[in-house]
């Protein structure tokens, strides 16, 4: 018994404390593309996180005897952090939207008032003043277009933004490239102004969605803790889940409950549009489309 009430406080000390964790602001690591230098230590903390889960369903299945109580709390270590902080992802991505509106604003502004003489020296240019979040993708843009070639480089970079807008704004630029002409300061600036407006529309949608997971993060400590209370001092109310009907019943509510908080986490991510400069061989029928519009624009 009193192993029992040592490890049924450890669970609730562990749930206090991923409460206080989420409560300042502990947010899941963003995504990295493999081989990079974050890489690495994000596949440690995800490591550690599984490690982490893995512990707490072995508690939390030693404590109670129930096979589906410990899924279920190794489940609920592993996605609770992303379900209950959606913000993050959908931060870092309005973060990188302006970022992309602030750098094609100032090269328009170079090719507008002549400061730049060439493309290639607007984009160099605006590598060494470019905002946090696109740093190192337009630091990497400027270093490769001696070696590799203007297009190359920036079909490259739209690969690195992996985003609509990032193509757009791409395809501006490999269009004046190939064909030449005037406009591309106009076409950039409104480029730029039409993210801005993407930029204020996600920020009022995220401003509702934390709104409503509050609701979200109270049934799920609600829920959580009554569980782990009834197992540590409700043993005759919760006999019934011994036996091997009971656990099946059990594992159903886990599973249902797993699957809505998966379901959460899906919708509380950032709905970004499918990207189009994909083709690195040349312009595909969509490609293709886009450069007619983007010329009839730059006229």
């Amino acid at each position: 018994m009193i192993v029992l009430i040592a490890v049924g406080g450890m669970l609730i000390l562990a749930g206090l404390a991923l409460a206080i964790a989420l409560v300042l602001g502990v947010q899941m690591p963003q995504r990295t593309r493999p081989g990079s230098a974050d890489a690495a230590g994000t596949s440690r903390w995800l490591r550690r996180e599984y490690v982490i889960a893995v512990a707490v369903g072995i508690a939390a299945m030693l404590a109670t005897g129930w096979v589906a109580a410990g899924a279920g709390a190794a489940a609920v270590v592993v996605m609770a952090p992303a379900m209950l902080r959606p913000s993050a992802a959908s931060t870092r991505h309005i973060a990188r939207l302006e970022a992309l509106a602030s750098w094609t604003r100032r090269l328009a502004d170079l090719l507008a008032s002549g400061a730049a003489q060439t493309m290639q020296d607007a984009l160099t240019r605006t590598a060494a003043t470019s905002p946090p979040p696109i740093a190192a993708e337009t630091a990497a843009l400027a270093s490769r277009m001696g070696p590799r070639g203007l297009e190359p480089a920036l079909r490259q970079f739209a690969k690195e933004i992996n985003d609509p807008v990032g193509d757009h704004v791409t395809m501006a630029l490999i269009v004046r490239h190939r064909a030449g002409g005037r406009g591309l300061a106009d076409v950039l600036a409104a480029l730029a102004t039409d993210v801005d407006e993407q930029v204020r529309m996600r920020r009022a949608i995220l401003s509702e969605q934390t709104k409503q997971i509050s609701s979200v993060r109270g049934i799920l400590a609600v829920t959580v803790g009554f569980w782990v209370l009834l197992a540590i001092f409700a043993h005759t109310y919760m006999a019934p889940y011994n036996t091997v009907a009971g656990q099946l019943a059990l594992g159903v509510i886990v599973a249902g409950f797993g699957f809505t908080l998966a379901w959460f986490r899906r919708l509380a991510q950032p709905v970004v549009g499918a990207r189009f400069l994909e083709n690195p061989d040349g312009f595909g029928k969509t490609e293709g489309a886009a450069v007619g519009n983007s010329r009839g624009r730059s006229r």
